[in-house]
């Protein structure tokens, strides 16, 4: 079962908060994972942006040619817009082909170990969340 809460890794100290929202001044990543990889950030200066990442592979690309090319995307944007505070990304209990449940996992693999290793926090939200949000 998936937590509301967001667990930072021990020994980081959390982000400010007010009232138990993270605060306008930490840089904010939404990711839905997948091949075409969408993605929303709030930095800490100026407005939300958003795009995709496509992850497909070229033709001689090996097979984890698109985990490589994801970590460092992340990387690049971690300097690019700043230090990330917080990762929320779309947790996908069921998938309608093995292909996608592997690229899933491959690319939550990496996002997982990136932040740990940056001591950024991150959680997934259930689908149903997320829908439940938009359509009230």
């Amino acid at each position: 079962m998936a937590s509301n809460t967001l667990a930072l890794p021990s020994g980081i100290a959390p982000p400010a908060t007010t009232a138990g929202l993270i605060a306008p001044s930490a840089t904010m990543l939404a990711l839905d994972l997948g091949t075409t990889t969408g993605w929303a950030m709030r930095p800490t200066t100026g407005p939300i942006v958003s795009g995709t990442l496509s992850l497909k592979p070229s033709r001689y690309d090996g097979g984890g040619m698109r985990f490589v090319r994801f970590r460092k995307w992340l990387d690049q944007l971690d300097v690019d817009a700043g230090p990330i505070a917080t990762v929320h990304f779309e947790e996908v209990r069921r998938h309608l082909g093995t292909d996608a449940a592997h690229i899933y996992g491959g690319l939550l693999a990496v996002l997982t170990s990136w932040g740990e290793e940056l001591g950024i926090a991150y959680q997934g939200v259930p689908v149903g969340t997320i829908k439940r949000f938009i359509a009230g």
